[in-house]
């Protein structure tokens, strides 16, 4: 795909100040059951997209894209990618691939893509590049080395022009555009932020600091937003930067396989609900991931959430009644 390039939105970078957590107190609920939904059908299901008649399209761990039939219970996997891992579903009238990895923006080529967000109003696509160093198949590098090397890129579907809307971010990952198409919210997941992009005035405004790790985000069936939360983390996201050596263990026992991301990772699941301004008004979660695990994207739809796990052990949506 030939690739044109253009700086056609003012660039925003982040300044390099740590920032601390603003603990409040979060009412939260704890979930101890839900309906597993195609169980041992399915392993890693990141994002859910309802496509209609109860049907939700999905990316597993193994790059397989599946169409998961709510009301039979049965799956179909309508093909499979190589050497790759589908992340963030979208519904969007356009065939041709938009913009893949290893494709240059700014003279860099691309490394990581996450998330996007698809404005019909301004036939622009939003989309998160989780880091310009670590692939998809380096998260644990990504988790222990941190680094600013996330942006999101911006392509113009009429021109085809290809640009950078901010950069300077620690795993930039879910991204959402608000129902009137007028801004975006953006989690910044190893900094724990979701950030606001208003799409009118150009400015940049971090509106939540959570104490978790931030996968995707979602518009709810109102003006609201739902947030994955990865796992409770009290501690900065660099607390590793001044043991170099076991970086260096953690990344070596990585590369052989010993261990993963998934193995360092505890059972928990949880995710928040937010307004516009990050507010959150309902937060839940699941001690030792028993009624879900691991979220890392929620689909409201009919009454129900369904929770997709970016985790291979997790072989399930579960569906929760709210």
């Amino acid at each position: 795909m030939g690739v044109g390039l253009s700086i056609f939105i003012t660039k925003y970078e982040f300044d390099d100040n740590q920032i601390d957590f603003d603990f409040k107190e979060i009412p939260c609920v704890e979930v101890h059951a839900s309906s597993k939904l195609f169980k041992g059908k399915v392993a890693g299901g990141e994002s859910l997209l309802h496509i209609g008649d109860g049907k939700i399209i999905s990316g597993m761990d193994d790059g397989r894209v599946m169409e998961l039939d709510i009301k039979k219970n049965t799956v179909k996997t309508l093909f499979k990618t190589e050497n790759s891992r589908p992340l963030g579903m979208r519904r969007i009238k356009k065939k041709e691939p938009i913009i893949r990895n290893g494709d240059l923006v700014e003279n860099i080529p691309i490394v990581f893509l996450d998330d996007f967000a698809y404005s019909a109003k301004r036939h622009m696509v939003y989309i998160t590049e989780a880091s310009l160093k670590y692939g998809v198949h380096e998260i644990l590098d990504l988790y222990l080395h941190g680094g600013r090397h996330g942006r999101i890129i911006t392509v113009d579907l009429n021109t085809k022009e290809i640009g950078v809307l901010s950069q300077k971010f620690v795993f930039p990952n879910g991204i959402e555009i608000s129902k009137d198409e007028n801004f975006l919210l953006i989690n910044e997941e190893n900094r724990f932020q979701t950030h606001k992009y208003d799409l009118n005035s150009n400015i940049f405004t971090t509106i939540a600091t959570f104490p978790a790790y931030l996968d995707n985000i979602r518009r709810d069936s109102g003006d609201g937003y739902w947030v994955a939360a990865i796992m409770v983390n009290f501690r900065h996201p660099y607390y590793l930067e001044k043991y170099t050596m076991l970086r260096a263990l953690a990344s070596l026992l990585g590369k052989l396989n010993i261990i993963s991301i998934y193995s360092i990772l505890q059972d928990h699941g949880s995710f928040v609900h937010i307004d516009e301004n990050g507010k959150i008004d309902k937060c839940f979660y699941s001690n030792s991931g028993m009624a879900f695990n691991h979220v890392s994207e929620l689909l409201e739809h009919n009454g129900f959430l369904y929770a997709g796990s970016y985790c291979p052990k997790v072989d399930y949506i579960a569906q929760i009644k709210i």
